[in-house]
């Protein structure tokens, strides 16, 4: 078969292709994460920023798109990263390609027109599933040429799989502590600020209000948690024109616990092919003593299985509550290597430098470990 191939770099291109892409995300059975309405999202957020680029390789037969390699190149420090097309937003990054179609053939296709297209020195593709589209080619490009390498750590991402009939046979297989602390903490709640409430918001219904103010919670949490956080910036109005498109693809779901008519706590979550994907959370810190969080999860986690969902996925981050909570995990891995010589130089002064620095910590504990000389 002949493909032919296309490496898109701007938005415009990007936009026009939305009918052919998302009939080859629906081919591939894709996360949201590949839809057009993220990837398109995304680069709106961030069409005004010199630094990124879009680099997307297409692998067309005839008039029907056959695959796709979604990436962009970052310039970080004099260097051009390639990276996957909104991978800093993105869970869990894949290629694409219609499940009719020979995989083997198309991704050394989309990765040999990456790269004869050039653009960058050095390549990081992150957020990799076991199970992705593209885990066995890039595997391949580490054990078989080199190319790649793998990461040495790891991120975990925790769920709930459904092993129930519905939420409350969910909800009693809690343990005792659990569920009592879920009715304390509704108790706290409304002793703190009135009627307590669970509501969903469904596609289609008007959000920004709501939204403006889960950001706003958000950006307070993290003002005391995390002031050096990036979502402060240019990286919090990408990731607004993400969410925007996502409420717009019909996939996304908004969660609130309620207390007195005021949000206590918000979760945006992504409902689709079964699944739920807890995307991003905030609460109010006024009412952090009723861990409201953790009562919406309960929450959703119950509607989900009375819908029959297959898994309620927190995605990425360790945090305490998903180790409690979950009974499955997914490792993700990252693919990193060099294309020009600039990279691999670059690559050779991090090693070197890494190694440095764990002389330099074992000579310090050594040294810290040696009893004083007595006089």
């Amino acid at each position: 078969m002949n493909f032919r191939l296309e490496i898109v770099t701007d938005l415009e291109r990007f936009t026009a292709l939305r009918d052919h892409w998302q009939k080859l995300w629906a081919a591939s059975n894709g996360r949201i994460f590949q839809s057009h309405d993220w990837i398109s999202g995304w680069l709106a957020g961030v069409r005004d920023r010199k630094e990124i680029r879009p680099q997307i390789a297409l692998a067309w037969q005839g008039n029907v798109l056959a695959a796709a390699m979604p990436c962009a190149v970052h310039r970080r420090s004099g260097l051009r990263i390639l990276h996957w097309a909104a991978q800093l937003f993105s869970d869990y990054c894949d290629c694409l390609v219609d499940q009719a179609q020979d995989g083997s053939v198309l991704l050394p296709l989309l990765w040999d027109g990456m790269k004869q297209f050039g653009g960058f020195d050095l390549i990081s593709l992150q957020q990799v599933r076991p199970d992705a589209g593209c885990r066995g080619f890039l595997d391949a490009l580490v054990n078989n040429s080199g190319q790649l390498e793998i990461a040495p750590r790891e991120k975990r991402c925790m769920r709930i799989e459904n092993q129930w009939p519905d939420g409350t046979a969910f909800f009693r297989s809690l343990n005792k502590k659990a569920r009592n602390n879920h009715t304390r903490g509704k108790r706290i709640l409304s002793e703190l600020g009135g009627e307590v409430s669970f509501r969903v918001i469904e596609p289609g219904q008007p959000v920004q209000d709501v939204v403006a103010e889960i950001l706003r919670l958000k950006e307070v949490w993290l003002h005391t948690h995390d002031p050096n956080s990036t979502l402060f910036g240019s990286d919090g109005t990408a990731l607004r024109a993400v969410l925007d498109r996502a409420w717009k693809s019909g996939l996304a779901y908004i969660f609130l616990l309620e207390c007195g008519g005021r949000i206590a706590a918000a979760s945006i979550n992504f409902v689709y092919a079964g699944r739920m994907e807890a995307y991003l959370t905030s609460y109010d810190e006024a009412f952090e003593r009723a861990s409201p969080g953790t009562i919406l999860i309960v929450e959703y986690a119950q509607w989900s299985f009375d819908r029959r969902l297959t898994l309620v996925d927190f995605l990425r981050g360790d945090e305490a509550f998903k180790f409690r909570m979950a009974n499955a995990e997914t490792l993700l891995s990252t693919f990193t290597g060099a294309r020009t010589l600039v990279g691999h130089v670059a690559i050779s002064g991090h090693r070197w430098l890494a190694r440095h620095r764990k002389r330099q910590d074992a000579v310090e504990s050594t040294a810290e470990a040696e009893p004083e000389a007595v006089g």
